[in-house]
Order: C-alpha cells, then sequence, then structure tokens
C-alpha cells in the first residue's frame, strides 16, 4: 500500500510538471496601439515563432504603464516590444519578465519640435526646456530625468495630445518614436509647424515573457532565429511594413521616402543582427 502510495504521488507530480511545462495560448500586452508601428511589426513575426510551437498567441493593448503590471505580476504573460536594456532602465522595477533572446526591431527615439532651426543630438541639449513622452516608455524617461528637471518633464498616455502641445507653444519638445512622430505630422495637418529636429538613440526592441513561462524563452528565441534563416522573418516584417504604410496613408511621404529597400538593409541579411532599421 505504501508502495502503491508513493508511486501514485509520483505520478501526480510528473503529470503537474507536464502540465505547467505545457502551453497551448499565451497572451501578451502591448502598451501601445496595435497599429502603432512597433506593435505592427513585432506581433505577427512574435505570432508565426510562437505557432511554430504550438502556441497561439494573443496580444492585449493597455495604456503602457499598465500594461508593465499586468504582465509581470502574471495576469498578462508577457511584453510584446520592449527595449533590451528594459531592466535597467526601469531601474529592475519589474524583475518577473525575462527577455526572449532575439532582437525583433531596431527604431530611433527622436525629438520633434516647432524650431526648424535647432538640431539635437543628446538630452543635454535640451536643457532647459520643457520635454514631453508618452508614459510607460521607460527608456525615454530615464534619459530625460539624467538632464531635465522633474518639472520640465511632462508624460501623458496619448501621444497626439503631447504633439499638440507642442503645436499650441505648451512644450518646447516631443520625443517619440521617429516613423511613428512623423505617422502624426503627416495625418494631422494642425501639426504642420512641426519637424523631426534630432535622434538621441537607437532602440533594440525585444519581447519579454513572464517567468513563470521562462523556459519558452529560448524555445521561442530559437525559433524566430530560424526565421530569419528560412526567410520567413523578412517577408513577414516585409508584409507589416508595407499594411502600417497603406493603413496610415503615409506610404510615399513617410514610410518609403526613409527606408531602403529592405532585400538590400545589411540588417536582415545578417541572421545575429535580427534588426528592421529606419
Amino acid at each position: 500500500m505504501k508502495s502503491f502510495l508513493i508511486s501514485l504521488l509520483a505520478m501526480l507530480i510528473f503529470c503537474c510538471a507536464n502540465v505547467s511545462f505545457a502551453q497551448d495560448k499565451l497572451i501578451f500586452a502591448s502598451g501601445s496601439p496595435m497599429d502603432s508601428y512597433q506593435s505592427m511589426i513585432t506581433y505577427p513575426l512574435l505570432k508565426e515563432a510562437c505557432k511554430r510551437n504550438g502556441i497561439n498567441l494573443e496580444v492585449k493593448s493597455y495604456p503602457s504603464p499598465r500594461a508593465l503590471l499586468m504582465s509581470n505580476s502574471g495576469a498578462l504573460d508577457g511584453e510584446l516590444h520592449r527595449v533590451y536594456e528594459f531592466h535597467e532602465v526601469s531601474n529592475g522595477k519589474y524583475p518577473n519578465l525575462v527577455r526572449i533572446e532575439c532582437q525583433l526591431l531596431s527604431s530611433y527615439v527622436a525629438v520633434f519640435s516647432k524650431d526648424h532651426n535647432i538640431k539635437i543630438s543628446s538630452c543635454a541639449d535640451l536643457k532647459d526646456a520643457t520635454v514631453g513622452y508618452r508614459a510607460g516608455r521607460q527608456n525615454i524617461k530615464k534619459q530625460l530625468s539624467e538632464t531635465l528637471p522633474e518639472s520640465h518633464i511632462f508624460s501623458q498616455t496619448s501621444e497626439l495630445s503631447l504633439f499638440r502641445m507642442v503645436g499650441k507653444g505648451l512644450l518646447d519638445y516631443v520625443i517619440s518614436e521617429s516613423i511613428e512622430g512623423k505617422k502624426f505630422l503627416y495625418l494631422y495637418p494642425e501639426l504642420k509647424t512641426i519637424k523631426e529636429v534630432g535622434r538621441l538613440s537607437e532602440m533594440k526592441i525585444y519581447a519579454y515573457i513572464n517567468k513563470k513561462y521562462s523556459q519558452l524563452a529560448p524555445k521561442i528565441a530559437a525559433t524566430l532565429n530560424e526565421m530569419k534563416r528560412d526567410g520567413t522573418f523578412k517577408s513577414i516584417v516585409i508584409e507589416a511594413r508595407n499594411s502600417y504604410c497603406m493603413k496610415k496613408n503615409c506610404t510615399t511621404h513617410v514610410c518609403e521616402e526613409k527606408w531602403p529597400a529592405l532585400d538590400q538593409h545589411k540588417a536582415l541579411t545578417s541572421v545575429n543582427a535580427g534588426q528592421v532599421s529606419q
């Protein structure tokens, strides 16, 4: 009888272990709208990688701070796109998020202003100015806080509102992703006096998964690298980029004008780089 109970207990432990490792669905958070540049590029890439591992990936969009709280707590299973150095710039505030070690995207932190004569190359050039950025962007928050007093830094969940504040002279600058910012300038005539006046840094974008599924991180990363080798990664990026530009009606004004042909871009011909640059 004792040996039977021991065997039964062993079977239960084994079954529970298998259940914990078997996963057929993940729900990730996106800290930006699903029709934003980063989401439209990273979602189909990660969805295909998960599909190849027998996992259905869903993504729910929330304001960035809330998205982080939910994915870190385990209410959601991960983050669709965050910068490589996310834990450093967030001061380790979200320890339950594990980086999936394959770069999905490369983009740029850009500065927008009504003053077309000024050129910004670092946060030091923003000294004494008032600057806005979208709440939840930990890398931008850290860069600004190292240079500007807190009273000069403004964050909102609506990036469009920040651009409008610059247009009305209520802020000196708004910090945004370059492509996203240019999209606003094209779509909203009242912002026509604003232009990109510099770039602060390159953002290398990765997905993060909650540590309860940390065993999946290397599997998904390996699949993404395989997608780079077999050409799927490149084809998904091209389709997603074209879809973004058509959806935003900015094909000739923002996208094609600034992006080189993807089949000639060295970042996409390198399996290890995993970048798609603007």
